[in-house]
């Protein structure tokens, strides 16, 4: 296509963006030298408009043609990347630019993979039938098909990857779960998709900085992928980042899903970031494009449907699901909840897009099921799994310590980790880190590291306890930490400030000392830590009256 055409139809096209009455004066001017092909001139005025609106992507393109017909092809394709990584992710046409650039400055590898793109981005595009006339050309000319060959090998390698690294995060399998995607991200270092999953890996950890690091590092690279545009708004959202929640909320609402697995992510996603309106379509579009009824899609799209205050709809859903899978408990549930809002005239709340009954009711169901004995049916279910892991991150205080109360009897690897980490995440209240402390005690796990990111005040007394003590043998050590962890654990909203860390590790010495028929005196403490007979009774008898209340 001629590029005056295209530059003609960027404008007359374009109603994304109003154009100021400046910049609309400029860009008549350019394209009335570009008619009279002056081309400096049109590049001047081109320049003006885009001075005047720098965030107007057409502005970009417009000027990024005009370098193009007059040679300055890598200039070109500068402006282009811009636009897609820095103004507007879903200007697909600036691959095929780019393309047509790349095929000009004899980078015919180059040109094949961006016109690869375009299609990719948007197989129905205005310029998608020249974008395969273009690759066509490439392959039968130029000898190419290379990027294309390698394209298709990497989808189906992604796929498999993919769904395994689904399978491991859907079980809750976190920690296995990173270190696979680590080694798929090392062999295959191109493939976003394992990137996509290792950043969702750690959010579930609660590890929120790396999350959001390889999420970037993936847009950096692919600034269109709507995985990880996804993943970084309910980073965001998690964080209270309302700045960047909402630049990412403005482009994510104007994206077009190409596929199902675009559509659901992003469906998804503004579910949970509340633009149920949003999530309401693209389920609806989800169910046409969808051969088979699922239960979990109808579901998102009943919850849609509430959210949105359809609770007509939503009951006629959730009564198909029931027939759909009579053994699932999910439809009964919400069908029932809906039966009593309707009955006492209230409106029911939002509900979860996840196809599974609200973790307070698994977790009555999880409380049954251990008075009966029957502890080891839920401890490996994947759904409840990952339901607690998620409810840690995102749960209320309540909710946080059943969550905490279930982990201390689930005790495997990927607690432990998620333990960890909940203990050093600044915005969790104490308490509650005393109670994950409490808990990784409990499964025997290692104190020193957990104790580290508290109030350095409980850590220095710790330390100046174990100064004193550890001539009395090496397990001295973890008696003394995990009796002044079940202090601070018990102690709770109680907790008495620590002015003199000198005066609680004496009372916490001699406390130890006597507990484990150790010989040693008030004074002989006092006298060690330089402080009085009467403090050291005194703390000493408020750890012990704390620890056996």
């Amino acid at each position: 296509m001629d590029r005056h055409q295209q530059l003609k139809r960027t404008r007359q096209g374009s109603n994304v963006i109003p154009f100021r009455l400046d910049a609309a004066f400029f860009f008549e001017r350019a394209v009335r030298h570009l008619d009279r092909h002056n081309l400096q001139s049109a590049l001047k005025y081109f320049r003006k408009a885009m001075e005047y609106e720098p965030d107007n992507p057409v502005n970009h393109c417009n000027l990024a043609g005009v370098l193009s017909e007059m040679g300055l092809f890598e200039e070109s394709n500068q402006l282009l990347e811009n636009v897609v990584r820095s103004i507007d992710p879903n200007m697909y046409e600036c691959y095929f630019y780019m393309a047509n650039n790349w095929a000009n400055l004899g980078n015919y590898q180059k040109a094949e993979e961006y016109a690869a793109r375009y299609l990719d981005l948007d197989p129905n595009g205005e310029f998608s039938k020249d974008a395969e006339e273009m690759l066509d050309i490439l392959i039968e000319e130029f000898g190419g098909g290379e990027v294309l060959r390698q394209r298709v090998k990497e989808r189906e390698l992604e796929r498999k990857e993919q769904d395994k690294a689904r399978r491991l995060l859907e079980q809750g399998k976190f920690l296995e779960a990173t270190a696979y995607l680590k080694n798929a991200i090392e062999e295959h270092p191109d493939l976003t998709a394992p990137r996509n999953n290792l950043s969702l890996a750690y959010y579930y950890l609660g590890q929120m900085d790396t999350a959001i690091e390889i999420a970037q590092e993936v847009l950096r690279k692919d600034p269109t992928n709507i995985h990880a545009r996804c993943n970084l708004a309910v980073y965001y959202q998690h964080l209270g980042d309302r700045a960047q929640l909402k630049q990412l909320l403005d482009s994510l609402r104007n994206v077009t899903p190409l596929n199902f697995d675009q559509c659901y992510k992003l469906a998804t996603t503004m579910g949970i970031l509340g633009e149920h309106r949003t999530a309401h379509r693209l389920f609806l579009l989800l169910s046409r494009w969808s051969e088979d009824a699922e239960p979990a899609l109808l579901h998102c799209v009943a919850a849609s449907a509430n959210n949105i205050g359809n609770s007509k709809l939503a009951k006629r859903i959730w009564q198909d699901i029931q027939i759909l899978d009579p053994k699932g408990e999910v439809a009964p549930f919400y069908l029932k909840a809906l039966g009593e809002c309707e009955a006492s005239g209230k409106k029911m709340g939002t509900i979860s897009y996840y196809y599974q009954i609200p973790f307070h009711e698994q977790f009555k169901k999880m409380q049954e099921q251990l008075e009966n004995g029957k502890s080891g049916n839920w401890r490996n279910d994947p759904l409840i799994r990952s339901s607690l892991f998620w409810a840690l991150q995102n749960g209320d205080i309540e909710t946080k310590i059943q969550v905490l109360q279930t982990f201390a009897l689930i005790a495997d690897d990927e607690v432990v980790e998620a333990l960890r980490q909940f203990v050093i995440r600044p915005d969790e209240i104490v308490q509650l880190k005393l109670m994950a402390i409490h808990i990784l005690h409990h499964i025997a796990y290692s104190s020193d590291t957990e104790l580290s990111d508290l109030p350095t005040d409980w850590q220095t007394v710790l330390e100046q306890a174990w100064a004193a003590v550890q001539s009395h043998g090496s397990d001295m050590y973890q008696i003394l930490s995990d009796q002044w962890t079940e202090f601070l654990m018990r102690s709770g909203a109680r907790l008495p400030k620590m002015t003199k860390p000198a005066v609680w590790a004496a009372g916490l010495t001699y406390f130890v000392l006597q507990k484990y028929n150790k010989p040693v005196t008030q004074r002989q403490i006092a006298d060690l830590f330089q402080v009085s007979v009467s403090a050291v009774g005194k703390i000493s008898r408020a750890i012990k009256d704390t620890i056996d209340t």
